[in-house]
């Protein structure tokens, strides 16, 4: 593999990206969105509600509790008011979980049918680059900044949330396992899967609107291994989530194998023709 030719598709992808307003929103706007709106809008108020008014109030039901106090130590101490601002803090965290997968279904719906509508795909299939990179390169230039708005939202995420509840139940919640797994394998895994798929989308369709339209439908299997993902840390073990990040590397290997097959220079070419 030439990873020159790899690196020159990226980077005319990424010019042609970021020059639609409406891809150069969401990349920046969704991170934003999920990062910095939702905990403010959702823990602040509870944060904000004096804690002795929960004196008296019935606990959350055991299961809530024998799940998160596996994975908080301080469960049991934090009182009713904390234990709340603890559950949601997580459940909110499952929003961030989501942008690696629908980022690319952004990012990556055009990264084939968009060549033949901007009439770039003939240059792009007389060159001399092979399927291989071809995947590679589209594939690449939908992660980029797929992962970096993924990690900057989590990572922002992370930090608001600690500093609006740490007060109120003593511990850093986004220093655990679930994060620093999600941030450095699960999510640019899943970005991965995403782009691939909306690729095989992509390479089939006549039209981006057609690609946006199948892609949502992508992204509703995708989030159901995210919430798999999280129920399988919380409900089993940490071996057991890292079984899964091992089947989600094989998924992506697999898909990646796919789209390179699916891709046919030939019948591109004839399409064009």
């Amino acid at each position: 593999m030439d990873w020159g030719r790899v690196k020159a598709i990226v980077k005319k992808d990424l010019r042609e990206m970021f020059k639609s307003k409406y891809i150069l929103s969401a990349v920046i706007g969704m991170p934003i969105l999920f990062a910095i709106f939702i905990p403010l809008s959702t823990l602040y108020p509870l944060v904000a509600i004096n804690p002795s008014d929960f004196e008296g109030e019935e606990e959350l039901p055991v299961f809530f509790s024998d799940l998160m106090s596996q994975v908080v130590p301080n469960w049991d101490d934090a009182g009713a008011h904390g234990q709340l601002l603890i559950l949601m803090a997580y459940l909110m965290f499952i929003m961030v979980l989501l942008i690696p997968i629908i980022l690319p279904a952004v990012t990556a719906s055009e990264t084939i049918v968009g060549e033949k509508e901007r009439k770039t795909m003939e240059a792009l299939l007389a060159s001399p680059i092979s399927e291989t990179e071809l995947v590679t390169g589209k594939i690449l230039s939908s992660f980029i900044p797929s992962v970096l708005g993924t990690a900057f939202a989590a990572l922002t995420y992370g930090i608001i949330t600690n500093i609006l509840i740490y007060p109120y139940v003593n511990a850093l919640l986004f220093l655990d396992i679930l994060s620093i797994v999600f941030l450095f394998a699960i999510a640019p895994l899943l970005s991965i899967l995403s782009v691939e798929l909306m690729i095989l989308i992509s390479s089939r369709v006549t039209s981006v609107r057609d690609a946006y339209q199948l892609g949502s439908l992508v992204v509703l299997p995708l989030i159901m291994i995210v919430i798999g993902l999280v129920v399988t840390y919380l409900l089993i073990s940490v071996l057991a989530l890292m079984a899964s990040v091992a089947i989600l590397l094989i998924l992506c290997a697999i898909f990646f194998k796919i789209a390179t097959n699916m891709f046919d220079r030939e019948r591109a070419i004839v399409k064009l023709v």
